[in-house]
């Protein structure tokens, strides 16, 4: 075995360093920070990323509820627009109802003996609705007193004979006649405003 033994005095024996470096542990220990940093640094990278397409996704959620609303809301005004459209159609179908049965029970009233209808047809002319009445009687006398009970009815603003003709049957001879009327139009009524206070 080998002993080696410095015999020189203290203050000529080389002076050593008190701390002595180690380069190989010191750069391994500088490429494990760098490891530790750059997987830090891609953990808070991954992070950020699974944040933003968390994100990313939400919004895409609320599109889509958003598409959704909307196209509900247009659907909701087509049926509103299409509901409206009926409500008027019905609305002019029956607003003069009421003048229609009034006219057809005065009609109804006034006809004499030995006086019948065949057909009543309505016409609209644009200015105004008019009716043709056809029917028969055994007399001429009853088809005038018809007529001037036409004349009576309130609503009734033209009433004209537009034809007589005889019109021979097995039993009587009768005559066919062919009546026009007008009929007024119709005129809602009006309702007062019950927030207008009386004075």
């Amino acid at each position: 075995m080998y002993i080696e033994i410095n015999l020189l005095p203290q203050e000529f024996r080389p002076k050593r360093s008190k701390l002595s470096l180690n380069f190989k542990a010191l750069l391994v220990l500088v490429l494990i920070c760098g490891a530790v940093g750059l997987g830090g640094y891609y953990y808070y990278l991954n992070f950020q990323y699974k944040s933003q397409v968390s994100e990313l996704n939400a919004l895409k959620q609320q599109q889509i509820l958003l598409q959704g609303a909307v196209e509900l809301n247009n659907k909701a005004a087509e049926l509103k627009a299409r509901v409206s459209e009926r409500i008027e159609v019905i609305k002019e179908l029956t607003q003069d109802s009421d003048l229609r049965f009034e006219m057809l029970r005065h009609i109804n009233r006034i006809m004499p003996e030995n006086l019948w209808l065949i057909s009543l047809t309505e016409n609209d002319q644009g200015n105004g609705v008019y009716y043709t009445i056809e029917g028969m009687s055994y007399t001429k006398a009853g088809i005038s007193s018809f007529l001037d009970g036409l004349n009576e009815f309130e609503h009734f603003t033209e009433v004209s004979l537009e034809a007589i003709t005889p019109s021979p049957m097995e039993i009587q001879d009768a005559y066919q006649y062919v009546v026009q009327v007008k009929l007024d139009t119709y005129t809602p009524p009006v309702v007062a405003d019950a927030s207008v206070k009386k004075k």
